[in-house]
């Protein structure tokens, strides 16, 4: 790991001399640039790992190697860093009519140059009606402009949702960051296409259900109308979107955005095994945590994986690509810290695993280099992909009547930071991705008998296939409410158990809202009569929320309210 000169921020404060003289004493040209452009860059020293990380929690830093530091101020923040007097050089953006953009859908589909908005959701639609067998074409929201933010499924059977492992693909979350939206259109095309062929694409949309959204902040994008002209990071709102999730530290948490909402609602359906997001900015792949600077405990996991990506990329790559921090791969801490971002949520608050894949130092990728992108990507990609098939995978289900359970899988002395996983609270479907090893996994659900499983797993046997069927057991539970939903314990840090009447059992979907009533998460799960119901919310902010219970289809609805606190213990 790189190691950083720590030069204390109050000095850089003081000293005008620290290789970037500011360019206008009033900010008058950061103003005028985000009034053209719609957001600046400012280059800083870097003043060192505390007080670049403060500086995170106030400004989006778009890239930093260890000498010069680089923010991306949006309509939202520009004048509180002119505030801040904080010396800087803008980065000036280059004048231009448009970028590299494609004259129709078919030159766009060459994939060496950028679509218009009609364009891609042209092709979306194109790819999915071409190949309906394994392609079913969804939508994950809308943005704040009304823009559909796009998901491709592909699997071998679209229109049910089976009991396989399920991984996400996603990019351009900052909308200026453009190349990966290219690549993942392209790669839904590859899958799709390869699907029929007996090759490994066929075995990844057979064995696993895939979703590739090539771009998640439409309005940063297309900022300007139907064509990629000036993108920005930011959303409409001027938030960068990959500082917008729930962070279990951030008080009060930012707002969240539409398009964070909407993503968060899709994250919890699909509770994704395995995900990715992509960037530009940097050449380097990225993995948890961000947001804290200690080990995740899956830490040996990620950094394989990390790395059989990076060293792939190295095989196909013009010399020096990717080779940024420890040749290609880094704790995301050990670069900068950062809070919201959608992989230390995911991974957190989620039970995924997701990394975060910078693939180009250049944001704006020139559309003659994207073939290029391809050729040192795409092979990592489906490799990456594979990492999902393996590990320990399977159902877990009631032994009496083969109804799917909602378990908690925990490797003791292992598991910490929530890394746990449940079971899919639908099918009853898990995937807990492990390294080769011996692995104790201890399988618990409310009013049942723990069951535990050893799983060795090897180089040449990467992937366990174990269903587990578990007892009820004699424990005994508070009476279901007459009316209402009960709540314990409460106040909680966060972990409870909530049992509503009996009428509200059955298929329901619980819904966590805040004071104000603003969602926070809403998901579907099985409530049977007189079992608690085991609900997760650890990784937010201490408050008060409501928690509702819903029957499905059509009700009824009973809720109550939940305090999280800390909890002291002696």
């Amino acid at each position: 790991m790189k190691k950083f000169l720590v030069i204390p921020l109050f000095l850089l404060l003081l000293s005008g001399k620290v290789g970037h003289g500011q360019q206008s004493p009033a900010g008058s040209d950061i103003r005028g640039v985000v009034m053209l452009f719609g957001q600046a860059e400012v280059d800083i020293a870097y003043p060192g790992f505390n007080a670049m990380n403060r500086l995170a929690s106030r400004f989006s830093v778009s890239s930093c190697d260890g000498t010069t530091a680089r923010l991306c101020l949006s309509p939202r923040d520009f004048e509180q860093f002119i505030a801040a007097g904080i010396p800087y050089k803008l980065v000036k953006p280059d004048e231009r009519k448009g970028f590299f953009t494609a004259s129709s859908v078919s030159e766009a589909m060459h994939w060496q140059s950028y679509p218009t908005w009609k364009h891609y959701d042209t092709i979306m639609h194109k790819i999915a009606d071409h190949w309906p067998e394994v392609c079913l074409l969804d939508t994950i929201g809308f943005s704040i402009m009304g823009r559909a933010v796009l998901a491709l499924k592909i699997s071998d059977n679209p229109g049910t949702d089976e009991s396989e492992p399920a991984v996400m693909l996603s990019s351009s979350i900052h909308g200026d960051e453009i190349a990966g939206f290219v690549l993942l259109m392209r790669l839904a095309e590859y899958l799709a296409a390869g699907s029929g062929g007996g090759g490994l694409a066929s075995e990844l949309v057979s064995g696993l259900e895939i979703w590739i959204n090539p771009l998640a902040n439409p309005d940063g994008a297309y900022r300007n109308g139907d064509t990629i002209v000036y993108p920005v990071r930011a959303n409409s709102n001027g938030y960068d979107l990959n500082r917008n999730f729930p962070d279990p530290e951030a008080s009060p948490p930012p707002p969240l955005q539409k398009e964070t909402r909407d993503m968060i609602k899709f994250l919890e359906a699909k509770r994704f095994a395995l995900s990715v997001n992509l960037h530009s900015g940097a050449e380097v792949v990225n993995y948890p945590w961000d947001r804290w600077t200690r080990i995740h405990p899956d830490d040996v996991w990620f950094n394989t994986v990390c790395r059989r990506y990076a060293d792939t990329v190295h095989l196909y790559a013009e010399p020096g690509y990717m080779t940024f921090l420890n040749n290609g791969v880094t704790r995301g801490w050990e670069w900068y810290v950062i809070t919201g971002g959608r992989q230390d949520f995911v991974t957190w608050g989620l039970g995924g695993r997701e990394v975060t894949i910078e693939i180009d130092d250049t944001k704006l990728t020139p559309g003659s280099n994207l073939e290029a992108m391809w050729e040192w990507h795409h092979r990592s990609l489906l490799r990456y992909i594979s990492e999902a098939l393996s590990g320990v995978t399977g159902t877990v289900t009631d032994t009496d009547t083969g109804d799917p359970l909602s378990a908690k899988i925990f490797i003791a002395g292992h598991d910490a930071d929530s890394s746990h996983i449940y079971s899919d609270t639908l099918s009853g479907a898990y995937c807990r991705l492990l390294p080769p090893g011996s692995w104790n996994l201890i399988f618990s659900c409310p009013g049942y008998e723990p069951y535990t499983i050893t799983a060795v797993l090897t180089s040449g046997e990467p992937l366990l296939i174990r269903d587990v069927q578990m007892e009820k057991s004699g424990n005994d539970y508070p009476d279901p409410p007459g009316s209402g939903l009960l709540i314990w314990p409460n106040p909680s840090d966060g972990k409870v158990s909530i049992m509503p009447q009996e009428q509200v059992t059955g298929e329901v979907t619980v819904t966590l809202a805040n004071a104000t009533g603003a969602l926070i998460r809403h998901y579907r799960t099985i409530a049977q009569p007189g079992l608690p119901v085991v609900c997760d919310f650890g990784s937010l902010p201490y408050g008060m929320y409501i928690i509702s219970v819903r029957k499905e289809p059509v009700g009824p609805v009973v809720r109550g309210k939940a305090v999280f606190k800390r909890l002291i213990t002696e």
